[in-house]
């Protein structure tokens, strides 16, 4: 088992550091969601030591998000997200035990919209990555059959101008994925 272990925690490292900053937002908004559920199972064993441990890991995971909003180059975008993760992290720093189960669901549900965003962001942009900045790039416009159009996505612009540092030390945690 151990060995399995270590197997999968090898691919996973290896696919954050090869990933796009849009894969990794992904990742990382699919790991909060895979440890709600985490929590849920284990409040059906009475495994309340797992269960905070669970919900911790998901605080971490959002702190991290929040932490990575770009603030200086895209304010607007940065501080609508910015909303939507502190939502979600009160709602889950407000759950004590099973009894706060709406709280949970709660932020569960906001998880599954921006989980669905990111992967239509992947789709659409994953493979456009500026490697000398460590960051999306993601402009306002794109071409298609018709011409330019606007794109509205539903989830925010990557931060841009992120050093090298900055990447390394998002791929260097463990998130449980």
């Amino acid at each position: 088992m151990q060995t399995a272990q270590k197997a999968q925690k090898t691919y996973i490292e290896s696919e954050v550091a090869t990933a796009t900053p849009q894969k990794i937002q992904l990742m990382l908004v699919e790991a909060a969601i895979k440890n709600i559920h985490r929590v849920k199972r284990f409040w059906e064993t009475n495994d309340c030591e797992g269960a905070f441990q669970s919900l911790t890991r998901i605080q971490d995971i959002v702190t991290e998000i929040l932490s990575c909003l770009d603030m200086k180059n895209s304010p607007e975008i940065a501080q609508s997200l910015a909303a939507i993760y502190m939502f979600i992290f009160r709602k889950i720093v407000a759950v004590r035990g099973p009894e706060d189960m709406t709280s949970l669901d709660d932020a569960h549900r906001v998880l599954m919209v921006e989980r669905q965003s990111w992967k239509e962001i992947c789709e659409k942009f994953g493979a456009k990555t500026d490697t000398s900045k460590h960051s999306a790039t993601f402009d306002s416009k794109t071409q298609d059959a018709s011409g330019s159009r606007e794109i509205k996505p539903k989830a925010p612009h990557i931060p841009t101008g992120k050093s090298a540092s900055h990447v390394e030390t998002t791929t260097k945690r463990s998130w449980d994925v």
